[in-house]
């Protein structure tokens, strides 16, 4: 299957995958490249309007870019620092479990 790409609005550094989205992505439970896509593209998913307006602002301001996503059962939220040039990617436990400051 061929995978059109679209242009990322952003900057988005480094990528890193939590061990479970690996896992999840290796046994076809998570389309992690389709994921990443859309959130380099400015969709920001399953999020609330205030979360996605603040999204809008760290767009022209700099901050961090946060969407979240439900694929079934499964809630993946992806992170950009944009002054660290990192974008990491994991499940919402994960997330909640780790400092992100």
């Amino acid at each position: 299957m061929t995978r059109s790409l679209m242009k990322p609005r952003f900057s988005y550094g480094r990528v890193m995958l939590s061990t479970s989205v690996i896992v999840l992505a290796r046994a076809q439970r998570l389309d992690v490249l389709g994921l990443l896509d859309r959130h380099l593209a400015g969709d920001w998913g399953d999020v609330s309007l205030p979360e996605s307006q603040w999204n809008d602002i760290a767009l022209v301001r700099g901050g961090a870019l946060i969407s979240r996503f439900v694929a079934s059962d499964l809630i993946l939220v992806i992170l950009t620092h944009q002054q660290v040039q990192l974008t990491k990617l994991m499940l919402l436990d994960e997330f909640l479990e780790n400092d992100v400051d």
